[in-house]
């Protein structure tokens, strides 16, 4: 007598058999890559002594920037201090990296890489700074001890190697 097509032991047996057949075909699958990227930089526990210091701005921008303003003015350091801080966390999250943040800019301003970048990919200068600052957001542009860029692919992300290698 043949199994009844509805047996769940015979249809669990055809289908072992049917991915047997497969791998024996096309071969193993390719181990793959964990698909958990981190959201933040601050999630990647970046390296490296200018990612030691973190902040967090508490509240909605427009409260935050009001406050600053009646308190300072707005024209004051202060409040041009916190706009900065704002526009970094639309790029970084929640947690802005100072001494990163700022060291990049200050590569920015002192070398003339964004410059040249903005010339070889035909972007606007302040578009190529919002890139750079994007790609040192998701831990894929570092800054080293002694001030330099790095590019790098963190581990657990999908551009990172099988097994986090």
């Amino acid at each position: 007598m043949a199994p009844k097509k509805t047996d769940p032991v015979a249809r669990r047996a055809r289908e072992a058999a049917r991915r047997t057949a497969a791998a024996q075909r096309i071969g193993p699958r390719p181990a793959r890559t964990p698909r958990q990227q981190p959201k933040y930089l601050y999630n990647l526990n970046p390296p490296g002594v200018f990612c030691q210091e973190w902040d967090r701005p508490v509240g909605i921008d427009e409260q935050v920037m009001a406050t600053v303003t009646a308190a300072f003015g707005p024209d004051s350091d202060e409040a041009t201090t916190m706009r900065m801080m704002l526009d970094y966390r639309k790029i970084y999250g929640p947690h802005i990296p100072l001494g990163a943040a700022g060291q990049l800019d200050l590569i920015f301003a002192d070398t003339a890489l964004a410059a040249q970048l903005a010339r070889s990919t035909g972007s606007a200068r302040d578009d190529t700074r919002d890139s750079l600052h994007s790609l040192h957001a998701q831990g894929m542009l570092l800054i080293a001890d002694d001030g330099s860029l790095w590019m790098t692919v963190p581990p657990g992300t999908p551009f990172s190697a099988a097994n986090g290698q």
